[in-house]
């Protein structure tokens, strides 16, 4: 995403995420619970993240073989946790293999934000 249309995709995608959120209907996958519990995180870090967020950092396709529909896409939305530290969480849109209809939003990472070393 560059550009413009990043930024007008980002409040529309953002918005969404936020909604289905505060509704409780992310669902989490294996591997971010093991992230997050890994990391020494809390569901209050999560939510910070998310519904304080601005902006997306960089959306792909998934990649996965687990992937069902080419629609699929991983959001990748920077933040804060409670206490400060810079960390970044991977939403995942999910569609249906089959009719295309959208199914839910899936929180696949959580996790601290690592700058790469030169």
């Amino acid at each position: 995403m560059t550009g413009s249309l990043k930024d007008e995709l980002s409040p529309l995608v953002i918005g969404q995420i936020q909604e289905a959120y505060s509704k409780g209907q992310i669902v989490r996958t294996t591997d971010c619970v093991n992230d997050i519990t890994r990391d020494g995180f809390y569901e209050s870090d999560v939510e910070n993240v998310i519904m304080n967020a601005k902006t997306i950092e960089k959306a792909m396709p998934t990649t996965s073989q687990r992937a069902s529909n080419p629609n699929n896409t991983h959001y990748v939305i920077p933040g804060e946790s409670t206490t400060g530290i810079d960390v970044y969480c991977k939403v995942c849109s999910n569609y249906h293999r089959m009719t295309n209809q959208f199914i839910c939003w899936a929180l696949t990472s959580f996790s601290r934000k690592i700058e790469k070393l030169n």
